[in-house]
């Protein structure tokens, strides 16, 4: 019985033939304020065949309110060509802080006719940070961060207005302990507790790694307890 299943599911498989098509934005993050009130994202169709590409928001868990409309959520791409989306504040909407949501690229391989053959939906999710439109352009909003050991235990605290990005990797120095955060943004106003190995004795000061506002990788940033 094994056998014959192993056998049919390998038969299916190779009957199988899979298609992946890809929807890839012109940049990393999508920046807008509350002043403009809109942005514009531009999205190449990277197959060869037309495409639909389905976008769509998402919010965050720290906060549950969608606060932007997209445009147009359903549209045909020809293969290799672009598609212009935009990204509208809604009315009423003024903010004190940064906020984030997220969009979500999904492209929709159109039926070709072709029978046995399996289609991969493929997206492309990428953070949407909204600003006050007052709020000054910040290119290191981590070094407003404020740090305090307290025990075993290792408190954040974001006080600024800006989001913070960067990787999950926090480095205890000096030695070579690391803790781990929950997610790679930190939030205006936001407090966080990380639990510190009980090797931690001698710290005197931690490392974080965090990311431009395009989403890359800078150089490391220390800050003393």
């Amino acid at each position: 019985m094994l056998k014959s299943l192993s056998l049919a599911a390998s038969l299916f498989l190779i009957s199988h033939s899979v298609l992946a098509a890809g929807m890839k934005p012109d940049v990393p993050v999508l920046f807008l304020n509350d002043e403009t009130r809109e942005a514009t994202i531009t999205v190449l169709n990277t197959d060869n065949s037309p495409a639909l590409l389905h976008s769509s928001l998402q919010t965050i868990a720290e906060d549950k309110e969608n606060k932007l409309i997209i445009t147009p959520q359903l549209v045909k791409v020809e293969g290799g060509k672009k598609q212009q989306i935009r990204v509208i504040l809604k009315d009423g909407i003024r903010l004190d802080k940064q906020k984030m949501q997220r969009i979500d690229f999904v492209s929709i391989p159109q039926d070709d006719g072709e029978k046995n053959r399996a289609r991969i939906l493929i997206g492309q999710n990428i953070p949407v940070i909204i600003s006050p439109g007052n709020l000054p352009l910040n290119t290191t909003p981590w070094t407003g961060l404020k740090f305090q050991r307290s025990g075993l235990s290792l408190n954040i605290e974001n006080p600024t207005p800006y989001i913070v990005r960067l990787t999950k990797q926090v480095d205890l120095l000096p030695g070579n302990a690391t803790v781990e955060l929950k997610k790679t943004y930190i939030l205006p106003g936001e407090k966080i507790t990380l639990p510190l190995p009980a090797v931690s004795g001698g710290i005197k000061s931690v490392r974080l790694h965090p990311v431009t506002r395009y989403g890359i990788l800078t150089t490391p940033y220390e800050a003393q307890l």
